[in-house]
């Protein structure tokens, strides 16, 4: 296959959230077939809900600037699904991506001739499986792995990593996690594996934290609870400027710039800089060198469209917040800002998104709002629907509605002045064609 035909391939298998299958055995069988490609590389594996591919993408920084040979997993992507497959900071080429998608097939495909598996595997459980064949052909040292969901019947929980590590966790996909924070926590603890050190953010809801602490115990493993690293100020455009304590030898009050926005991102960093340091001293890597790697990772991490932003004129900022506390922690980040105002959002979801719930956080820190639809995708919430919606938390007459987002940009860009700010927000998918539309998606 050629990538557009891979590409094809992969979208007649169909949606990934609507045709979300859970569950091991398929993988297990899949990836024995193609030699275990998973048991070629190490592994650091991550769970949570939100904030875990930030704190990947901060490890990955990390591992690289230490020299290792770095694999990154992530997923849902933004504009092409090469962008989920990363080694040392680039993203699989086509043509790679192309040939593992290959492998892969003509795995598949036998197994079924062979009675050995029932069904084809999903999209994702494909993509999970052609990302470790090419990990293990590129011979990489350390890969990260983001789960795709939940954790403990996730297609990536066919691992056995080094470390496993747990960001903090909020309601999300209930409908195959379950009701509670509790059920959610539990099947997010399934990546714990026994012996395996395992680091929680510390701060957990305390009914997520309890049901970790539990499973834990469960695998007779003692977590590490990462606190956040202290806040020593922000600079101009929101980015936490943070201080390093005793964790950290020979970096003790040493100041250091996240490259990612808002102040939630200094708990991703610490425990990603946490569970690097204990990697790479399991290495035999020099103290100093540990330090320089973790300065040097954390200031120039790259996580497209997180709290990105682009100096414009006026300057955009574009988030991929799509559920609740995604909302919450992205208002707070805005009160952070001086200035920058007035401000038009630019707003799209998803059908099995709570809008208003992602609105409602936004009402005092926008005042305009251009609602729109992401193209080619049957689960994007209607306009009217957004419209009805929006009117509860802004006056109609700064509610506005547009048929693309192309168009919705730039009817944003007509509403705001230079000293103002452009917000894209509500969808992974919204974002991930505004910055194609604007040109600054760098594969």
């Amino acid at each position: 296959m050629d990538f557009e035909a891979a590409t094809q391939y992969l979208q007649a298998l169909g949606n990934e959230v609507t045709t979300m299958k859970l569950g091991l055995e398929a993988m297990r069988v899949l990836l024995a077939e193609l030699g275990q490609p998973e048991r070629k590389f190490c592994a650091v594996h991550v769970a949570g809900t939100n904030g875990k591919g930030s704190t990947c993408a901060f490890l990955a920084s990390i591992f690289q600037q230490a020299g290792l040979r770095t694999g990154l997993y992530t997923s849902p992507h933004l504009v092409s699904p090469v962008e989920r497959i990363r080694l040392n900071g680039q993203s699989i080429t086509e043509a790679a991506f192309a040939h593992a998608l290959t492998e892969v097939c003509k795995a598949v495909e036998a197994l079924l001739k062979r009675g050995q598996l029932v069904a084809r595997p999903t999209f994702f459980e494909h993509l999970t499986a052609a990302a470790f064949t090419y990990f293990a052909e590129q011979a990489a040292e350390l890969v990260v792995v983001e789960v795709g969901l939940g954790g403990r019947l996730d297609a990536t929980n066919v691992l056995y990593p080094t470390a496993s590590v747990i960001t903090n966790i909020g309601e999300d996909h209930q409908e195959w996690l379950g009701p509670t924070l509790t059920h959610i926590a539990r099947e997010k603890a399934g990546i714990i594996k026994p012996g395996v050190p395992v680091y929680f953010a510390a701060t957990q809801l305390e009914e997520a934290r309890q049901a970790l602490a539990q499973a834990a115990l469960a695998q007779r493993v003692v977590p590490q609870w990462v606190d956040p690293f202290d806040m020593a100020g922000v600079d101009p455009t929101g980015r936490p400027v943070v201080s390093f304590d005793a964790r950290f030898p020979g970096l003790e009050g040493k100041l250091c710039c996240l490259a990612l926005r808002g102040k939630h991102q200094t708990q991703n960093a610490a425990l990603a800089a946490v569970v690097a340091q204990d990697e790479l001293r399991r290495r035999g890597v020099a103290e100093a060198g540990i330090g320089r790697a973790i300065v040097s990772g954390l200031e120039t991490t790259y996580w497209p469209g997180r709290l990105q932003w682009l100096a414009t004129t006026p300057p955009v900022l574009l988030d991929a917040a799509h559920n609740p506390q995604g909302a919450q922690a992205l208002a707070g980040f805005l009160e952070t800002l001086s200035g920058y105002r007035p401000r038009t959002a630019v707003f799209a979801t998803m059908r099995d998104k709570p809008a208003a719930e992602l609105l409602a956080p936004l009402s005092s820190s926008v005042d305009s709002l251009v609602l729109t639809e992401v193209a080619n995708q049957p689960r994007t919430t209607p306009r009217a629907t957004l419209q009805a919606i929006a009117q509860n938390y802004w006056p109609p007459s700064r509610v506005v509605s547009s048929p693309s987002v192309a168009h919705a940009l730039a009817q944003a860009r007509e509403l705001t002045p230079h000293e103002g700010l452009i917000l894209v927000f509500g969808s992974m998918y919204l974002v991930g064609e505004a910055l194609q539309a604007l040109g600054e998606l760098v594969l």
